[in-house]
């Protein structure tokens, strides 16, 4: 379990602010048998066996429909990992019968986004504004309904047929049954019922949902993510890491003094993408084992304001699955950037963008000729538009002028009411 090694406060020369520092230590387990989520605000963890859930339910915004899938794997040594696997299939009939044959290919997350990235998201047609993968938006009753059935390997090697039936704003309807249709389940999941919690977790195992676990930040655990075999070959690898809940964004800052580097020179690399800190922060070393780098800082910044300073100083591996971390609380930092509240569930996709894109949200208010900008990180305005803001749902095609690789924003709105997206362009 968790606990505090050190609590130690500081008064910097830099502020008048005291910033509390103290030295965590978060635990997955031996072999890495659970996941443990973590709340920076007062280092509360909450540990869940890697067995105890297979789906994770988007539980906030009218457009976060994302369902991930659970990639999680205790490490055992001379022997292969009871892991969770899922299937998109041929079918779009839940009531048809199912077998191996109708299985297409294995979905996994991608780390992006709990709303966007997850597996049973992320086959989603990015040409189709209304395709969230799992189902489509209907514009006329505001509800996603179902268009795919997947396929559930579990973990003791058994298979299940499931398909999400609808979500309402309120509430996903789940179908679950053997491949010839016995033991048909329907499961209601209620977002009301989760109050804070990110996420909601589905047990097959135990055709139930687990209790709510309240809020968190980072979940360190396992995960499967793509890496170079050496030989020019893109594996699906499992890595032991740290993603964060999608909500705060993380900057990373190496090459620097965790001691003398400012927040400030990386608020502009501030990401909401979930494996900013991920799992290379450390490497295996033959002779030394686990090695992390003495010149890596990453900062947190929570949706409220309030910013950390994190430096992993130690892991200790599979032998106990202990990660120590550095933690300084630097405060709330304000800003003065007017934010919009007439547009919600703001998104855009595909993300990373090649020739054209589409931009999601609801509006308060319409507007006839909204201003539409495209900047670099530095503020410069690189392209500029017009387009037609309607109440309710909007969904905006973009056609991405001629810009280099890298990072950029797109702005939409007038500047006392307006929303920006940052997009990568390849």
């Amino acid at each position: 379990m968790f606990k505090n090694l050190l609590v130690i406060l500081s008064i910097l020369p830099l502020a008048t602010s005291v910033f509390a520092q103290s030295y965590v230590q978060v635990a997955t387990g031996v072999g890495y048998q659970n996941q443990a989520f973590y709340r920076l605000s007062d280092d509360n963890v909450v540990q869940l066996p890697n067995e105890s859930w297979d789906l994770a339910f988007s539980m906030t915004g009218q457009f976060n429909v994302g369902i991930a899938i659970n990639e999680s794997t205790t490490s055992i040594t001379g022997a292969p990992a009871a892991e969770l696997e899922i299937y998109e299939t041929s079918l779009t009939d839940f009531t048809a019968e199912m077998d191996t044959t109708h299985l297409l290919r294995r979905l996994l997350n991608d780390e992006s986004s709990w709303a966007e990235g997850g597996a049973l998201s992320n086959v989603a047609n990015p040409a189709d504004p209304f395709d969230f993968g799992w189902g489509s938006y209907n514009p006329v009753t505001h509800t996603l309904y179902g268009t795919r059935v997947f396929a559930a390997k579990l973990r003791d090697g058994s298979y299940k047929k499931f398909f999400v039936a609808s979500f309402d704003g309120s509430a996903y309807e789940l179908k679950y049954a053997n491949f010839d249709g016995s033991e048909e389940q329907n499961i209601s999941i209620n977002r009301g019922d989760y109050g804070e919690n990110i996420l909601a977790f589905f047990s097959f195992s135990t055709g139930s949902m687990i209790e709510p676990i309240g809020s968190w930040d980072l979940v360190f655990g396992r995960y499967l993510t793509k890496l170079d075999d050496g030989e020019g070959n893109i594996l699906d690898y499992p890595v032991t890491g740290v993603l964060s809940n999608g909500t705060i964004q993380l900057a990373k800052a190496s090459g620097v003094d965790p001691i003398g580097v400012s927040y400030e020179t990386y608020a502009d690399s501030l990401d909401s993408r979930l494996d900013i800190i991920g799992h290379d922060w450390k490497a295996f070393s033959f002779t030394e084992g686990w090695v992390i780098p003495t010149d890596l800082v990453f900062f947190a910044k929570t949706p409220t304001g309030e910013i950390y300073k994190l430096v992993f100083v130690d892991f200790e591996g599979s032998s106990t699955g202990v990660t120590t971390i550095e933690k300084t609380s630097l405060g709330v930092v304000s800003s003065n950037r007017n934010l919009s509240d007439n547009f919600t569930e703001t998104a855009l996709f595909p993300n990373p963008v090649s020739d054209n894109a589409t931009i999601v949200f609801s509006a308060k208010q319409s507007y006839k000729n909204a201003p539409v900008y495209i900047r670099d990180l530095t503020g410069r305005i690189l392209w500029s538009g017009q387009t037609m803001i309607e109440e309710g749902f909007n969904a905006i095609s973009l056609d991405i002028p001629n810009l280099a690789e890298g990072m950029y924003l797109v702005s939409l709105g007038f500047p006392q009411d307006q929303f920006s997206l940052k997009f990568i362009k390849q």
